[in-house]
């Protein structure tokens, strides 16, 4: 484990040295003065020989980059022991994919709230990095729906103690606490949960609408999913793991709309 007084050594990549040079001082002025930057490197071919020689824990990577972009470039040095954090100019896609996917982005022009939370969650990482596995994260896939917009299928849950890639189909339903959420899924036929700190209305925006519904303001469901619709003074709906769920009173008629549309049936 990462310990909280050991400077944490951190790499910046970017192709202009301006932006290095402007990330560096936001962080040691703005966040943290005793994080170690340790190095720049302004392609990825410098980067993988500044990876070598420095063995940084973390590495701000821009993802345009000169004759190679990040996402090939960490496919190609995979697997490896630093955590990244993408420093991109990208569109709402975009966003959406990393966010799919739990990658850590900062957006350009870099705001320094964003550039702090982002240092918080990587102390985070590190201090619980013997227990994270890396590979989880596939970076050509995220490459893929980037760049070709390709429509994803899965959303990647990462917490501090482990790291999930879920199917969409397979996640039960998704519960409100406040600002973080419960996720339930189905993993070899056993019920799982993962508690995420991202609020519900995240993942009503990122999960599929066709597939999704959210039923009550602290419950999002997958309504292929449903086991059935109970019809009384308190509308309800019981899930496949038989949990039972209750339907706001506005939401109720729209809810059976929404299954006949989209062909949902239940018993």
């Amino acid at each position: 484990m990462h310990a909280d007084h050991t400077p944490i050594n951190i790499l910046i990549v970017d192709d202009e040295k301006r932006a290095c040079r402007n990330l560096k001082n936001l962080l040691i002025e703005y966040v943290d003065p005793t994080l170690n930057i340790a190095g720049m490197a302004y392609s990825t071919k410098e980067a993988e020989s500044k990876i070598a020689e420095l063995s940084p824990a973390a590495v701000f990577l821009d993802i345009e980059m000169p004759n190679e972009n990040a996402f090939h470039f960490l496919d190609r040095i995979a697997p490896f022991d630093f955590e990244v954090i993408f420093v991109t100019a990208y569109d709402e896609y975009a966003v959406k994919a990393f966010k799919l996917n739990a990658v850590d982005y900062i957006l350009k022009p870099i705001s320094i709230d964003e550039l702090r939370n982002a240092v918080k969650k990587l102390k985070e990482r590190l201090k619980y990095k013997s227990v994270i596995n890396n590979s989880a994260v596939l970076y050509a896939d995220i490459s893929n729906q980037v760049n070709n917009k390709a429509k994803p299928t899965t959303i990647t849950l990462r917490d501090i103690n482990s790291v999930e890639m879920v199917d969409f189909k397979n996640i039960c339903f998704i519960e409100a606490h406040g600002s973080y959420s419960r996720v339930l899924f189905f993993k070899n036929d056993v019920v799982k949960e993962m508690t995420m700190s991202s609020p519900l209305s995240d993942y009503a925006d990122l999960l599929p609408p066709d597939l999704f519904y959210r039923i009550h303001r602290s419950y999002l469901i997958n309504c292929s999913r449903i086991k059935n619709i109970l019809s009384d003074d308190s509308n309800s709906v019981i899930m496949e793991n038989n949990t039972t769920l209750p339907i706001s009173r506005r939401r109720y008629v729209s809810l059976l709309e929404f299954l006949k549309i989209h062909n949902y049936w239940y018993e």
